[in-house]
């Protein structure tokens, strides 16, 4: 079973599905797959703890691990596993939000970060 979560929302500023299990938002994404043909992939969010469900094209996996890299307000800054997936992150905030991000590697060598500063 799913709910829309208190806490979370997408782009268009909407609550996103929560789902409690990989298992549930898996069947979620293969359900927008056969009725609306759209690819989805499921992740676990790291504001809620739950899953929720995203475009796959917009899909950029952030590692397991964590670091304890903060940024300028002192939140936990998102760590991407590969140098890849941080490029295509910045490359959609770029096109999404006009907003130049660069990559840069984690000081504690874990994977990879974005900054607006350029380093």
């Amino acid at each position: 079973m799913n709910f829309k979560s208190e806490t979370c929302v997408g782009r268009n500023n909407r609550s996103l599905t929560l789902y409690y299990t990989k298992s549930e938002a898996d069947d979620g994404a293969r359900y927008a797959k056969s009725t609306y043909h759209k690819e989805m992939v499921s992740y676990k969010c790291s504001s809620c703890g739950y899953y929720h469900l995203a475009p796959a094209n917009r899909n950029t996996p952030l590692a397991t691990k964590r670091c304890n890299c903060v940024d300028r307000n002192g939140s936990s800054k998102d760590l991407y596993i590969s140098k890849s997936s941080a490029e295509k992150r910045a490359k959609i905030l770029l096109s999404e939000n006009g907003v130049k991000l660069s990559v840069y590697k984690c000081v504690e060598e874990r994977g990879y970060h974005l900054s607006k500063d350029r380093r």
